[in-house]
């Protein structure tokens, strides 16, 4: 007997299983980003004493704040994942109300297009910037 498929057309162990991965990446994410701020801050630059010493720590902090931003905006990526299991829209491309793919959700559950809805939202955007002056 085949497992029964939902509208995303994902059995429900693969919804079980990319549900607990979501789950599992939001509290990695959520510890990483208190864990990195609580460090971060904890530097001073102002009271380091030597130029070297104050350059490398305004580039580390940098460093830091890029990295804390990309986790941060994941975090959202995958809330919004999430939420969509609540909706009944998980693995459903917004852009088409397609089924995305279990291969693409298991790599990237968080993806919100299917790959070739992405590939054309890609393909567009180059398309339009090189129509833009000054590019």
């Amino acid at each position: 007997m085949a497992a029964r498929k939902s509208a995303n057309g994902l059995t429900a162990n693969q919804n079980k299983d990319l549900k607990k991965i979501l789950n599992e990446k939001r509290d990695e994410l959520r510890r990483s980003i208190v864990q990195r701020r609580d460090r971060d801050s904890s530097v001073d630059p102002s009271e380091i004493i030597e130029e070297l010493e104050q350059a490398s720590a305004g580039q580390h902090q940098d460093v830091a704040l890029r990295i804390l931003d990309k986790e941060v905006k994941l975090l959202r990526e995958v809330e919004r994942a999430l939420k969509k299991f609540d909706q009944d829209e998980y693995g459903l491309c917004e852009g088409t109300m397609e089924p995305i793919g279990f291969a693409r959700l298991k790599a990237r559950p968080w993806a919100r297009y299917s790959v070739m809805h992405k590939e054309e939202l890609e393909r567009l955007q180059r398309e339009q910037s090189m129509l833009r002056p000054g590019r």
